[in-house]
């Protein structure tokens, strides 16, 4: 599965949909990826474990925001859905 690297610009959480904006590096283009938005992405009621690793993906990605760390994401080839979000390169 393909990955996106770079640093946190944005991080957005609403009831039901979590995105967050990315500055790829090298070339500190943002990129928007989708965390998760009920309906589309999962379940409008997903499981707890799905929840749980939904707050730690906003808890690291909060984390990186404000240290300036940077993040791995990795989604699908051509997608915006997220996979997975690892702190640090």
């Amino acid at each position: 599965m393909p990955e996106t690297t770079g640093t946190v610009r944005c991080v957005r959480v609403g009831d039901d949909f979590g995105f967050t904006t990315i500055a790829e590096q090298p070339s500190n283009t943002p990129e928007l990826f989708i965390l998760w938005w009920s309906g589309v992405t999962t379940p409008a009621e997903p499981p707890v474990h799905q929840r749980i690793i939904q707050s730690d993906w906003v808890a690291l990605l909060r984390q990186a925001l404000s240290s300036n760390a940077g993040v791995t994401i990795t989604h699908e080839n051509n997608s915006a859905i997220v996979f997975n979000v690892q702190l640090g390169a």
